[in-house]
């Protein structure tokens, strides 16, 4: 049972993750750019490897590095702007859902990979339950149209990202495309502030706080820190379950963390529930429970080994 604990214990982190950012991006970030360009230089303390790696890789291998490392970035930024307009509950496992199927249709496209029947019925039931989680939400309004483009945005990003980097590693020792990645993140983060007057003033306030007394302090950069250094736990942990258990079943329960999100809205009360903008109603935690259920069998009929 030691794969179960740590699969269940890998997904609470990366939900662990998930509040405080969504917190941060109510309480102290209000530009979704700002969030995503601390993170790029979070990301990027990878770098002090950059010594030890080799800079000898063809056109192909520089692209899917390239592309790996940038459209991760810019991945990030949608998903925080569509973060930053309604519930967790609903963002993540809309994007959550989302990432899987653009990642399969990616791979058939590039890879040459064939979708058997099943697979093709989980995308239905991560469909469905995107649907259902687009109804109902704050103030018992449907999800806005710009909102969820953003997630569609953001899930095709980080799946084009998720299969550049599977070609990158496949042709590209695993920390020599991992850190050269960094440099492209690097890079697009450091445009985020120029392209975006807003998070650029943002930015600034972080640089000097005494400065600007309403904008984000140092202390919620190290909250943001201790949320990434979450997730990275919960990835580790969400990894090794699958090397001991059935990776279908660990990828299925993915679900555990979206039921926590909406789990912690709930028993943290209403100062809590605000802060994380939650929707609490029977209608719509009806509505994102069956989503829930929706997302755990489609994730595991796409997760299904070939027969």
């Amino acid at each position: 049972m030691t794969w179960l604990l740590a699969a269940i214990g890998g997904h609470l982190m990366n939900a662990t993750a998930f509040v405080i950012d969504k917190s941060l991006l109510t309480a102290a970030f209000k530009r979704s750019g700002t969030y995503a360009f601390v993170i790029g230089l979070i990301s990027a303390s990878i770098l002090v490897f950059l010594p030890t790696v080799s800079w000898n890789l063809d056109a192909g291998a520089w692209l899917a590095v390239g592309i790996f490392g940038s459209v991760f970035v810019v991945a990030l930024w949608a998903f925080f702007e569509a973060l930053s307009r309604a519930e967790a509950s609903r963002i993540v496992p809309i994007v959550g859902s989302l990432v899987p199927v653009f990642t399969l249709v990616d791979s058939a496209a590039i890879l040459g990979e064939r979708l058997p029947v099943r697979t093709l019925l989980g995308l239905l039931f991560l469909i469905g339950a995107t649907v259902l989680l687009t109804r109902g939400g704050e103030r018992g309004h449907r999800l806005r149209v710009s909102t969820a483009g953003l997630c569609v945005v953001a899930a095709f990003l980080f799946a084009a990202s998720s299969v550049s980097g599977k070609y990158a590693f496949e042709h590209v020792p695993f920390l020599d495309a991992f850190v050269l990645s960094r440099l492209f993140a690097l890079a697009f983060a450091a445009a985020i502030p120029v392209v975006s007057p807003h998070a650029r003033r943002e930015i600034a306030s972080l640089l000097r706080p005494g400065r600007h007394p309403t904008g984000p302090q140092p202390g919620h950069v190290l909250l943001m820190a201790a949320g990434q250094a979450s997730g990275a736990v919960g990835f580790v942990g969400v990894q090794y379950a699958i090397s001991l258990g059935s990776a279908t079943v660990v990828n299925a329960l993915q679900a555990v963390q979206y039921a926590a999100i909406v789990l912690v809205a709930w028993l943290g009360g209403k100062r809590f529930s605000a802060l994380l903008k939650e929707d609490l109603s029977r209608k719509t935690l009806l509505l994102k429970g069956i989503a829930i259920v929706l997302v755990g069998i489609g994730l595991v009929l796409v997760g299904l080994p070939a027969a």
